[in-house]
């Protein structure tokens, strides 16, 4: 019989050492009710938390749009407003993705750490930064340029607050990478 060695620290994790062999355990917190698993532990991790961020300030973003929806399109002829319909439509898009992503990582144990191992997070966050960051930089100069027609405090706040957006993508599409190539 082999001996082995078992460590466990304050996180729930244990390592049973084995000779060179480490073997490490992770226990998932999750919380039941009668018919929903949900996924506690995923929104506590860096992921979950960049995810829930995105999700919170992009449904800001929308909600901001469609509060002064009066002044986002007077207009749908193509050339016109073509900053705010690009902006909107790439919150809409990105938002309903990540809302979608981090419901189906709530609901699964085995979502998040699947899709981390692909390189999906790294391209889908990689392409939101990209396109939140044009977006964004788009409006706000839209939004400057036409300072002389109706107040575009909203367009400058929205913008503001979609590089942040844009941020949140970039530093979830370098976690992406890291989970996918590993450490």
């Amino acid at each position: 019989v082999e001996k082995c060695t078992k460590q466990c620290t304050a996180s729930k994790s244990c390592r049973f050492i084995k000779m060179s062999h480490t073997v490490t355990v992770t226990r998932t917190t999750t919380s039941t009710t009668s018919a929903i698993i949900l996924n506690t532990g995923y929104v506590k991790s860096v992921p979950g938390l960049l995810k829930l961020a995105e999700v919170i300030l992009g449904g800001i973003v929308l909600g901001l749009l469609i509060y002064n929806r009066d002044n986002l399109c007077h207009c749908w002829v193509y050339g016109t407003h073509n900053a705010q319909l690009f902006f909107l439509g790439t919150v809409s898009a990105f938002f309903l993705t990540s809302l979608l992503l981090l419901i189906s990582c709530l609901l699964s144990i085995s979502t998040g750490p699947i899709i981390s191992k692909t390189n999906f997070e790294f391209i889908y966050h990689g392409a939101g930064f990209v396109f939140l960051l044009l977006a964004s930089v788009f409006l706000l100069l839209d939004a400057n340029d036409n300072s002389g027609r109706n107040p575009q405090n909203h367009f400058v706040i929205a913008s503001i607050l979609g590089l942040i957006m844009a941020a949140f993508y970039l530093l979830s599409s370098i976690w992406g990478y890291r989970s996918y190539r590993g450490p």
